[in-house]
């Protein structure tokens, strides 16, 4: 396990408050506050300084606080959260950590880059940072250093692994930049099966990202940044091969979370670059058009003409750039229109830039410096037309710094170079200046809200009126692509999108079976991670029609090892639309399963052929709700429960996003996710009740920590360390008099703290070692008294091993 410093929000009243002139004075230090701020959740208060000094394009330059408000084309925009770093620029705090409550590390290996990110913060690593949060700003630095990340080779002795390694616990280890830790302990985690880290890297870096904490869907988001090697004389050419980004990535491919996998696979997951800059088109004698700064946007669509035979077999991206593929996207405001690319800005890298980022139901416009707020153009356009519906969902943040690669080191293929060919920085001089410099960012949504579609007939299974439907966007007409169906190839060839029909049916999934393998199963569609409950009697169903008359196997399975099936079923599908409707049936345990619809065969017999589906349906036969939140909406979850609800100061607005407004200012606390996922059911009443209520840790909303198979009661949550959560919304503790949590550790010691609204109600102490993390587990307990309905938390006290324990459920009583 990798060590992590983490430091959380301080929430403490100060010591003095002066209204009138703008002060605070908070643990001996006064601050200076902007006038509009103080009643704003304390916006806009830096150390030292004039709040009322103006923006300026040098170094010493502070820009005026972000309002809790703007007015953007007449409507009016409120502040849901920003993180400015530790105050204006150059306000002169000390190092200090990022935000671990939102920002996350994350490392893998993408587009021939040739770093490795790590999790060194400067706090900790004074001399080899790659994060650190100073002076008011965030710095990214780059490095020349050799680093692997990937533990690869196995070994009984020290002498198998070379001149730089050593033999431990059966494999190789190496320290190659000989810094006294193991390079891999170094490295930050990887975070998904897609695009692992390698070893070998000589160069490391920094990327972070808001997933699972900060994800919203449409606002205008605003930052300002400044590039690499900033600090050069005016009119130096920068070296090649840094390759800095500030963009995002739809929800829909996010982390598994409380026991929920929404991967889909990129570029299903849409992506926006909103600042992507090719440090490389700098150089006059290479690039004398010197468009450095880009913007990039990836998404998937039914394919056009020549799409097919562009990329048999495979999915093609759409993008709004002249990279990757030539511009094939609407950049040009209409969604009919011709082709058009954006190919690039000439900047002045030297100087700190703001960007700002307007999105909404029909597109989105980037703007550079001059700003909508302030009347500004913007610099490129996008219109969502009907395939791009990744952009019609929440989507997440992530800041990088990578080191050569496709774009560091643009045009290495044509020139016959390798990945990394370009990069000629002269480290001893120069690399103290390879850093991405971010002074804020914010993201704001609009008062009036942004529209729904409504949700689709199929969620009420049984017409009562009331959602029951396990499957969620079952007719894809959702404006959010949360647990939208993704194929899966496991020895075949296809594509998949979610297009409009037209006709009565609307927007549907759509099929290509380019290759369809040796099995049923070699081409797959699927709606997976959802929980059935064991002894309960299911109904499923699902509409489906075909471009040749066919069978279709579909079944419910296990979703993990060992697969098993559940429930199958055959149905004959047409060329029009038919219902599959297959046997009731009963799992004989509690587990996480999914639908399947396999649309492969042996000898290609349905190769080129299409299919299309549309309501699918899972429900138990005696309307027993399965909620879920699956939008990351605040409010209703249309399952008798609530999606999530909003941080301090923040309501949910009818259209399910939070906005300002309500119980503490103008904004949310900069660690809270705006919705969160509800492990409880809110009805549950457990005053006076015998028999326990269980809130299964694998269900919760989790900050930290992991979900994994492996608990005697579903699933377990694991890398639970000091200061990481596990909470459960909408929990209703009138009543209440106990709370036992079943856990597991090989040591002993380990303790948490039991909180409900904020409030400690009592430590849950493991005294004993089980001997295990997942078997066997122990009951720990503590007096839990309160009442009302609210959020109850497992908060990590930090222990000398790391992990404290592993968390399988909590019962009260």
């Amino acid at each position: 396990m990798l060590p992590r410093r983490k430091e959380s929000f301080v929430k403490a009243a100060p010591e003095r408050l002066d209204m009138r002139r703008g002060k605070l004075t908070f643990r001996g230090t006064t601050l200076l506050c902007s006038a509009a701020t103080l009643g704003a959740m304390l916006y806009g208060c830096y150390a030292g300084g004039d709040p009322e000094e103006t923006l300026g394009t040098g170094d010493g330059a502070l820009e005026p606080y972000g309002s809790a408000s703007l007015t953007i084309g007449g409507q009016a925009y409120a502040l849901t959260w920003e993180d400015d770093f530790g105050g204006a620029l150059n306000g002169g705090q000390s190092k200090s950590y990022l935000n671990a409550n939102v920002w996350r590390k994350e490392n893998l290996g993408v587009n021939d880059e040739q770093q490795a990110y790590t999790n060194r913060e400067c706090p900790n690593h004074p001399t080899d940072w790659n994060y650190c949060v100073e002076n008011g700003k965030l710095t990214i630095r780059a490095r020349k250093e050799p680093l692997d990340c990937v533990v690869w080779k196995q070994c009984s002795a020290t002498a198998e692994c070379g001149s730089n390694g050593t033999c431990q616990s059966g494999y190789c280890l190496y320290d190659q930049n000989k810094n006294g830790t193991w390079d891999h302990d170094e490295c930050a985690p990887a975070l998904g099966a897609a695009n692992p880290p390698a070893n070998g890297r000589q160069y490391t870096a920094g990327r972070i990202i808001t997933d699972e904490t900060v994800e919203f869907r449409y606002g205008y988001i605003e930052f300002r940044a400044r590039m690499p090697f900033a600090e050069l004389p005016a009119g130096a050419v920068p070296p090649h091969g840094m390759w800095p980004a500030i963009w995002m990535l739809g929800a829909n491919g996010a982390l598994q979370n409380g026991g929920r996998n929404d991967g889909v696979g990129w570029p299903m997951t849409g992506e926006i670059d909103i600042m992507e800059y090719t440090q490389i088109k700098e150089d006059p004698a290479l690039y004398p058009e010197n468009k450095a700064m880009g913007f990039n946007a990836l998404w998937r669509e039914y394919p056009e003409p020549g799409e097919s035979a562009a990329n048999p077999g495979g999915w093609q991206p759409n993008a709004c750039s002249s990279w990757p593929n030539g511009g094939d996207a609407k950049c040009d405001g209409t969604v009919d229109g011709a082709r058009a690319i954006w190919d690039g800005k000439t900047i002045d890298y030297h100087q700190w830039h703001t960007w700002g980022f307007l999105w909404d139901e029909n597109g989105f416009k980037v703007y550079m410096d001059a700003l909508p707020q302030n009347g500004g153009a913007p610099i490129g356009t996008f219109t969502i037309g009907d395939g791009a519906t990744e952009y019609r969902q929440p989507m997440y943040i992530i800041m990088n710094l990578a080191v050569g690669g496709e774009l560091g080191c643009l045009g290495w293929q044509g020139r016959n170079e390798t990945p990394g060919a370009c990069i000629n920085v002269d480290w001893a001089t120069q690399g103290d200046k390879a850093k991405l410099e971010v002074d804020y960012i914010r993201w704001y949504h609009r008062g009036s809200g942004y529209p729904q579609a409504p949700r689709a007939a199929c969620q009420d299974v049984n017409g009562d009126g009331t959602a029951d439907n396990v499957i969620r966007n079952c007719g894809f007409n959702e404006d959010f692509t949360y647990h939208r169906s993704d194929i899966f190839l496991e020895g075949g060839a296809g594509l998949t999108e979610v297009i409009n029909e037209g006709s009565t049916r609307g927007y549907v999934q759509w099929v290509r079976i380019d290759n369809s393998g040796t099995q049923p199963y070699s081409v797959q569609v699927r709606q997976e991670g959802f929980q059935l409950q064991g002894g309960t009697p299911y109904k499923w169903k699902v509409d489906l029609k075909a471009s040749a008359a066919r069978s279709v196997p579909i079944k419910i399975a296990q979703a993990h090892s060992p697969w098993n099936t559940v429930a199958s079923f055959t149905c004959n599908v047409g060329t029009t639309w038919s219902t599959c409707v297959p046997p009731n049936f009963t799992p004989s345990s509690t587990d996480t399963y999914k639908f399947e619809i396999d649309l492969g065969a042996a000898g290609g017999a349905y190769n080129g052929t299409q299919v299309y589906i549309d309501n699918m349906s899972l429900a138990t036969t005696t309307h027993a709700c399965q909620p879920e939140c699956t939008g990351k909406l605040c409010g209703s979850d249309g399952c008798g429960g609530t999606c999530g609800t909003c941080a301090s100061g923040l309501t949910c607005g009818t259209w399910g996003q939070c906005i300002a407004g309500g119980g503490g200012g103008g904004g949310s606390d900069a660690g809270t996710d705006s919705g969160t996922d509800s492990g409880t059911d809110s009805g549950t009443d457990a005053g006076g009740s015998a028999t326990p209520v269980r809130l299964e840790a694998e269900s919760a909303t989790l900050t930290g920590c992991f979900a994994e198979a492996g608990g005697d009661s579903g699933g377990k949550v694991a890398g639970f360390e000091g200061n990481d959560t596990v909470c459960w919304s909408n929990v209703n503790m009138t009543g209440i008099t106990l709370a036992k949590a079943h856990v597991g550790a090989p040591y002993s010691g380990g303790q948490a703290q039991l909180k409900f609204n904020g409030t400690t109600l009592g430590t849950l102490t493991l005294s004993t070692a089980t001997g295990g993390w997942s078997s066997p587990l122990a009951d720990i307990s503590t007096a839990a008294s309160s009442s009302g309905t609210g959020t109850l938390c497992l908060v990590g006290v930090t222990h000398p091993n790391g992990w404290i324990y592993t968390v399988d459920y909590l019962d009260l009583k």
